[in-house]
Formats: structure tokens, C-alpha cells, sequence
């Protein structure tokens, strides 16, 4: 009788390793396709994020320029022209600085607008895709439970069956 319930559990342990084990493997192709869904988020985010700062740094640097190119200029006017001359060219900048600040809008303005509305898209986007993955983990956990007490189940219904059986030979 021993050989015989050494079988059973052997058998029992062999069919809980195959399940466990193809659980285990699905279990972690999810987790791999989950990782790198939430690594491409993070990416794309940071593509955002770089291409924003980037539009700034290009905003900062043509004012930079513009600012010494005018003060140079203004220089050059005044000492060659003389003070009137000189303010004359300030109000003319002026005119132009409002002609380039409304060019500005019309240019950039439409791709920060546009950089916003995808990080917020990404955002709205990304959250019920976490909120999914949370669920999938109980969801495996919850099922890698429910197997666990199945295969319980199912030993202690081989070895009763198997101890019938041997009992009818008997």
C-alpha cells in the first residue's frame, strides 16, 4: 500500500509540477509584455518632456541672439547717427518685437499646445493601462489560488480512488 500512495503522490506532484510550471511561463510572458508597455510610456514621455525643453531652449537662445544683435546695432546707429537715429531704431524694434511675438504664437504656440495635449492623452491614456496590469496581477493571483486548492482537490481524489481500487483486489 505505501508503493501504491507514493505513486499517487508522485504522480499528483508530477501533474501540479506541469501546471505550475505552464502557469509560471504565461505568468511571465504577461509580465514582460506589461514592463515593456510601462517602459514605452516612459519613453514616450520623455521624448515629450525633451522635445518641450528643447522648443524653450530654441525660444531662449533666438531672443539671446536677437538681444545682442539689436544692442550691437543700437550701438553701432548711435555712435554713427547719433542719439535720435538711435531712438528711432528702439521704436522700430518695438513694432518689431510685437510683429515677432505674434509670429512666435502663431508658430510655436500650436506645437506646445500640441505637446501638452499629448502628455495629457499619454496620461489619460496611461493609467487605465496600470489600473489593467493591477488587475491582471490579482486576476493570476487569484487563479494561481483557485489551482492550488483544485489540485488539492484532485490529489485527495486520486488517493481515495486509487485506495478503492486497491481495496477491491484486495
Amino acid at each position: 500500500m505505501e508503493l501504491n500512495n507514493e505513486f499517487v503522490t508522485n504522480f499528483g506532484e508530477s501533474l501540479l509540477n506541469i501546471w505550475t510550471n505552464s502557469l509560471d511561463k504565461v505568468t511571465a510572458s504577461q509580465k514582460e509584455v506589461e514592463n515593456h508597455l510601462l517602459q514605452a510610456f516612459t519613453s514616450q514621455k520623455e521624448s515629450l518632456e525633451k522635445v518641450a525643453g528643447e522648443l524653450e531652449s530654441i525660444q531662449a537662445d533666438q531672443k539671446k541672439i536677437i538681444g545682442e544683435v539689436r544692442d550691437y546695432v543700437k550701438q553701432n546707429i548711435q555712435n554713427v547717427c547719433g542719439e535720435e537715429t538711435s531712438d528711432s531704431f528702439e521704436k522700430w524694434n518695438a513694432q518689431l518685437d510685437e510683429i515677432n511675438n505674434r509670429v512666435q504664437q502663431l508658430t510655436s504656440t500650436p506645437y506646445k499646445e500640441s505637446l501638452n495635449l499629448l502628455n495629457q492623452l499619454q496620461e489619460q491614456f496611461q493609467q487605465p493601462i496600470k489600473n489593467t496590469i493591477e488587475q491582471q496581477k490579482k486576476i493570476r493571483e487569484e487563479a494561481l489560488n483557485q489551482f492550488k486548492t483544485a489540485q488539492k482537490g484532485f490529489m485527495d481524489l486520486i488517493e481515495s480512488n486509487t485506495k478503492i481500487a486497491f481495496n477491491l483486489f484486495k
